[in-house]
């Protein structure tokens, strides 16, 4: 199933955590998933994109993230609005002990992801 999303951020997509990512608003959406991340893949522009679904709290102030990374940036949204399905969970969110440890955990879930 696709889900349609407007992108939180106006710039578009973004780097975080030294990746391309895409930040997307919380709402309804998680209802029916737990937090973790999921493999994904995302439409933009009429081109799919696989990529990593991140829904859990960020590392400093517990506040809930619902980001997308890519292990290349994909073109910027025309309108500023995606779609995306999940396609597997990978894991449950992590405690990790530093900004650090977070990057490497994501390149190592993107290779995991890009070699499926």
């Amino acid at each position: 199933m696709w889900y349609k999303r407007k992108l939180q951020s106006p710039e578009g997509i973004k780097e975080s955590l030294g990746l391309p990512a895409l930040s997307l608003g919380v709402k309804d959406f998680w209802k029916n998933h737990t937090a973790g991340l999921y493999g994904c893949e995302v439409k933009i522009n009429k081109k799919i994109y696989p990529g990593a679904l991140y829904y859990g709290p960020r590392l400093n102030t517990g506040e809930m993230l619902f980001e997308i990374y890519f292990s290349h940036k994909p073109e910027s949204p025309a309108d500023h609005h995606i779609q995306f399905r999940l396609l597997q969970k990978i894991r449950n969110t992590l405690s990790p002990n530093s900004i650090e440890d977070i990057q490497i955990q994501l390149q190592k879930d993107l290779s995991h992801l890009l070699l499926d």
